[in-house]
């Protein structure tokens, strides 16, 4: 936590903006612990606001010293904090300058996770007595958002097709509508594989390096055309050694492998 400054600015009330730091701060730790290299652009002040306009959103960085996620909520609710805000340092950690399908997979994945880690560490250690059942909270919200994804999906037609996700990959390669559902659909698939393999988060720093145009070389330099593509054989090339045996095995999952 202490990489970060964080500027809380989401409520008029401090009393609610130390609360909502709660799990914040657990969101933080547990991001740290699983990449410790850290953000490509590196730790910087993270100013966190809210706009019920056009939030859950990430500004990007126009050159400035700092990070700026704001959240869309009406009030402390730990489980939406807790996917909104997952989502934005996830960008931060992608690389706030690109913009992709597969940089919003990635962000899925991470808000999913965040709820998942969230309700197990709260039930074990609850922040404070007043937070003692709240756990199921998290479970409860990632279950309602899941269940409006799969209400909008063919759900007989995705039990028997082993080759759904794939699919869904391969129309967003092609340039698809993006349809923030069925990414959702697709995250929680990749989920496990994710759980499986903690290593595998250490692959966010590259996902953003590995796009279609890159992004520029000197970290202080921004870019007009954020809109990229991935570069599936440039992140294989790139990434550890010891994560090349995860890579494979996501490849396959999306249908990837095609494409080095």
């Amino acid at each position: 936590m202490e990489k970060w400054k964080i500027e809380n600015n989401v409520f008029d009330s401090d009393e609610k903006n130390e609360k909502l730091m709660i799990v914040i701060k657990d969101i933080v730790e547990e991001f740290d612990r699983l990449i410790p290299t850290g953000p490509p652009l590196g730790f910087k002040r993270l100013e966190l606001i809210n706009d019920e306009v056009v939030g859950p959103t990430f500004y990007w960085p126009r050159g400035q010293d700092f990070y700026k996620i704001a959240l869309n909520i009406s009030d402390v609710n730990y489980n939406q904090v807790a996917f909104q805000f997952s989502q934005g340092l996830c960008r931060i950690y992608c690389d706030p300058r690109m913009r992709s399908w597969f940089i919003q997979l990635v962000s899925h994945l991470c808000g999913l996770y965040a709820l998942d880690f969230l309700a197990h560490k709260w039930d074990e250690n609850p922040p404070n007595d007043d937070l003692k059942e709240y756990w199921y909270n998290f479970d409860s919200y990632k279950s309602n958002l899941l269940g409006a994804a799969f209400s909008k999906v063919d759900i007989v037609k995705y039990q028997v097709a082993n080759e759904w996700v794939q699919y869904q990959v391969n129309k967003l390669r092609r340039k698809d509508k993006i349809n923030r559902g069925k990414l959702l659909i697709i995250a929680y698939e990749l989920l496990p594989m994710f759980k499986e393999h903690p290593e595998s988060w250490q692959i966010l720093p590259f996902v953003g390096k590995c796009s279609v145009p890159p992004p520029p070389e000197d970290p202080k330099e921004v870019v007009i055309d954020r809109d990229t593509e991935p570069d599936f054989n440039k992140l294989m090339d790139q990434i550890p050694d010891e994560m090349k045996e995860f890579a494979k095995k996501f490849y396959d999952k999306i249908g990837a492998g095609e494409y080095i």
